[in-house]
């Protein structure tokens, strides 16, 4: 890890960890606050504790089960602890409260991947790509669902789309390049890798 990195990593941990201080001060005077409560919890998110951040944002949901922001992130910390199924259930929580919500359409679009269910999940990117067609991640992922179903133009074309808006995309070009080297397209193949040199 370069020094800058590592400085900046430190100067993260420390910021959280002084709001924290704050968020703990707020909810000894009101423990029901639940700004506090979500915000604690996204920040011990970013921290990398999922465990504890799905508590934080299980007590802001007990005060305001609407929340989709907090419904959302609860399941996409369940999601980074493995338990994708318990995830797709807060994502479906947001869905009911917002069916537009780009986050848990993507994020569910994700878990289902995960769980090998691909049809599922580009379902779902088709849904973000209706509301944003310039969604990255997206794209990606439908790229890799239909990768991961056999269906290699249609890969192609998504990781295509990808690296028309994002040139420097090494998920998309990586894919692409895979498929390509699998086809046997080696002419084509050093052009998806250029962007890897």
């Amino acid at each position: 890890m370069n020094a800058l990195l590592l400085a900046w990593t430190i100067l993260l941990e420390l910021f959280f960890t002084y709001r924290n201080v704050y968020y703990d001060k707020a909810l000894a005077i009101d423990p029901k606050y639940e700004h506090a409560l979500y915000d604690k919890g996204d920040d011990l998110d970013a921290l990398g504790n999922y465990t504890e951040a799905i508590l934080y944002y299980s007590k802001a949901l007990a005060i305001e089960p609407h929340d989709v922001r907090a419904l959302t992130n609860k399941g996409l910390d369940l999601d980074y602890l493995g338990n994708y199924t318990g995830a797709i259930e807060y994502y479906d929580k947001a869905l009911g409260i917002d069916a537009y919500g780009v986050p848990p359409l993507t994020d569910k679009g994700l878990a289902l991947y995960k769980l090998g269910n691909y049809t599922g999940a580009i379902e779902y990117f088709d849904k973000t790509l209706a509301i944003d067609p310039h969604d990255v991640i997206a794209l990606n992922n439908k790229g890799a669902a239909l990768k991961s179903l056999g269906n290699y133009t249609g890969a192609i074309e998504y990781f295509d789309k990808t690296l028309a808006i994002d040139p420097k995309n090494t998920f998309a070009s990586t894919n692409k390049a895979a498929i390509l080297e699998r086809l046997g397209n080696h002419r084509t193949l050093g052009n998806a890798t250029k962007f890897l040199q």
